[in-house]
């Protein structure tokens, strides 16, 4: 094929090419041109038919200025925003130091009174092992509690 014969047959792709992206414009256009905004008919068979009507029936009654509240009163400025950020930050580094000061290991000669302070706390009776009857007890209130139980239906998928 020459070069001539090349350009012809591009061309003729090039016309063809604008020849379809026309038409399709053109089809797009048309589509747009025939929806008509204004066009107040409603689809009487629409499920939704009945409460379009009605939320555009032109004598509703539209909310007046005196019906919105009022702007709110004693709202912080900015200035009282920013000093309570202060202040929370401030509490934050004071209580940061004071955490930093605590000592939060035990050394040998603390054991004795810190044991001691904890066995006070501790309730005897909880406190002691159970005996062999408490235990016996215990089994069978779980088997009775499982022989009661009633499983829940299988998941069917």
């Amino acid at each position: 094929m020459t070069a001539n014969g090349m350009k012809a047959s591009l061309q003729r792709i090039e016309s063809r090419l604008c020849l379809v992206t026309a038409l399709l414009l053109a089809a797009s256009v048309g589509g747009c041109m025939t929806y008509d905004p204004f066009n107040q008919a409603i689809d009487a068979t629409s499920p939704a038919a009945q409460r379009t009507e009605a939320l555009t029936r032109t004598d509703l009654a539209y909310p007046r200025w005196e019906d919105f509240p009022v702007a709110p009163q004693n709202v912080p400025t900015t200035t009282d925003i920013r000093n309570r950020v202060v202040g929370l930050e401030t509490a934050e580094l004071q209580l940061g130091r004071e955490v930093s000061a605590l000592q939060w290991t035990l050394t040998p000669d603390d054991a004795g009174p810190w044991a001691e302070r904890t066995r006070n706390r501790v309730d005897l009776r909880l406190a002691r092992p159970i005996d062999a009857e408490a235990a016996a007890a215990a089994s069978a209130w779980a088997q009775r509690m499982r022989e009661r139980a009633e499983p829940p239906p299988p998941i069917r998928y």
